[in-house]
């Protein structure tokens, strides 16, 4: 019965969010609390480490059954004119790593709804473990708010071993609650030990999904409590709002984090999206076509961060395996979820390695 409530509950969030929208509106004027401006990467400071991720994806993606390095392009989207500003050189001479790494794995919105059956990249945590990194999911409140999940975040990060080296990897809200957690006084309990961040189509800026249906879910759902995904606070669609998420973004910026950045972005394709998801990737590509069916590309990186690559997949895809769930209702949102997570998150890890090692070196001396 739980169970049941929890994907009917599932069903009205989808509905009701993912669904596109009868009348389209442009951005409004109160939706962004300053006003914003359009730049390249170089001019925007982001980095575009794109070309040498891309190597590293596709060595990684040869070792994938049935793969072939040649088959990089049908999974990212061209690389283009690259910004200006290039990534820090990297010192491949570097440490070794300590032997205490972690990844720290933060869900998304309506993450713990499904948390029993799938979490961000889960089908390849085994395999991550083997390779010398234990996975940790985060048991932040899918329908909270990011101040609620900041301090689950606190609570937990603290523990983190002072010899650590931990990769954060933030999916969707992950990312915003992480940036606001980063940016507390309470972080100084755990901020050393971690060495980078990565998001995965986080929510860095806002996302105009939730500035229009804000309302509706305040109205219909916010306060509709099950025992599997339990409503919390009810503010989990308002701190995806431009309005919540940019003060947060700029104040991660301004604390001048120790740790390295990089953000991976994911543009569907139409016809290659998940049904589920196709109203809102049309509605929002009456504002922008490089959108993931839930995010704007522009609203997906990091300010100052370094942009690993844009992968063609859309908001779940990137990094939900529901395909490989063993549940059969968790398969039937599965259509177009076919992709090569475990090469995107082995690349990640390998290109963030020799930055990680030169962190906690720093950290040691």
């Amino acid at each position: 019965m739980t169970v049941r409530i929890a994907v009917r509950l599932c069903g009205c969030v989808v509905v009701v969010l993912l669904s596109g929208c009868s009348v389209f509106h442009g951005t409004r004027i109160d939706d962004m609390p300053f006003p914003t401006v359009r730049a390249s990467p170089a001019q925007a400071g982001v980095a575009d480490g794109r070309r040498a991720f891309a190597a590293e994806f596709c060595r990684q993606l040869a070792t994938e059954p049935n793969m072939a390095a040649s088959d990089c392009s049908q999974w990212s989207w061209p690389i283009g004119h690259a910004a200006q500003i290039s990534p820090p050189p990297v010192n491949a001479q570097a440490e070794p790593l300590p032997s205490r790494r972690i990844l720290v794995v933060i869900p998304g919105i309506f993450g713990e709804c499904v948390a029993p059956w799938v979490t961000p990249f889960s089908a390849d945590h085994a395999a991550l473990s083997e390779l010398g990194y234990p996975v940790e999911v985060m048991p932040v409140r899918g329908r909270a708010s990011s101040a609620h999940n900041a301090e689950i975040l606190h609570a937990h990060l603290r523990k983190l071993p002072p010899d650590a080296h931990a990769v954060v990897l933030a999916y969707s809200k992950g990312l915003t609650d992480f940036m606001l957690a980063a940016s507390q006084p309470q972080a100084a309990a755990w901020r050393d030990r971690v060495s980078v961040l990565v998001s995965v189509a986080g929510v860095a800026q806002g996302s105009p999904v939730a500035d229009h249906n804000e309302l509706t879910y305040e109205v219909l759902l916010s306060g509709v409590d099950v025992p599997i995904c339990e409503a919390v606070d009810g503010g989990g669609v308002a701190s995806l709002t431009h309005q919540e998420v940019m003060p947060i973004a700029d104040a991660f910026v301004a604390s001048r984090p120790s740790f390295a950045t990089y953000s991976v972005v994911a543009v569907a394709r139409r016809g290659y999206i998940n049904p589920l998801l196709d109203g809102a990737n049309e509605w929002l590509s009456r504002m922008d076509e490089r959108n993931d069916g839930q995010v704007l590309m522009e609203d997906a990186i990091i300010p100052g961060s370094t942009l690993l690559g844009v992968f063609r997949a859309d908001h779940w895809s990137i990094a939900l395996p529901f395909e490989q769930s063993p549940k059969l209702w968790m398969r039937l949102m599965s259509f177009n979820n076919r992709f090569p997570r475990g090469a995107v998150i082995r690349a990640i890890l390998a290109h963030a390695a020799p930055v990680a090692a030169s962190h906690v070196t720093i950290k040691e001396e």
